[in-house]
């Protein structure tokens, strides 16, 4: 198939496209002249990668995995168990230290709310995330 229906198919854009290809996330295609021609597997290849991408993983992190020229399909999926472990883990890292601050800041504020006369200013009521200080 053509780039278009490729992009159509698969719902990136023709740059994304030969981004993932430039990248070898994706097979180089097969030429018909000027013509790029790509087999139907890439459609599901380009869906995993704009998957991965929605979950936060970045385009270098999948290189390893999905590196299409230099991975057999058994280590490409054992490669991409082993970064969704790693993304899981910083994830958890990352919720476990803002549940440190959160608790920090209900700390601190439970303190100044005891004990006014450590601040000068008001303490706003507003407990939203948005509320201004």
């Amino acid at each position: 198939m053509y780039i278009g229906e490729l992009s159509k198919r698969s719902g990136a854009s023709r740059k994304a496209i030969y981004l993932y290809e430039q990248m070898g996330l994706i097979q180089k295609p097969t030429r018909k002249g000027s013509y790029r021609i790509y087999d139907d597997v890439i459609v599901q290849q380009i869906q995993t990668i704009r998957c991965a991408q929605a979950l936060g993983f970045k385009l270098k992190e999948l290189l390893e995995a999905l590196a299409s020229n230099t991975s057999d399909s058994d280590s490409s999926m054992t490669l991409m168990l082993q970064q969704i472990e790693l993304k899981r883990l910083t994830i958890q890292s990352q919720i476990d230290k803002a549940n440190a601050q959160l608790k920090l800041l209900n700390e601190f504020q439970n303190e100044l709310l005891h004990s006014p006369e450590l601040m000068n200013c008001e303490i706003p009521v507003d407990s939203s995330p948005k509320g201004k200080l």
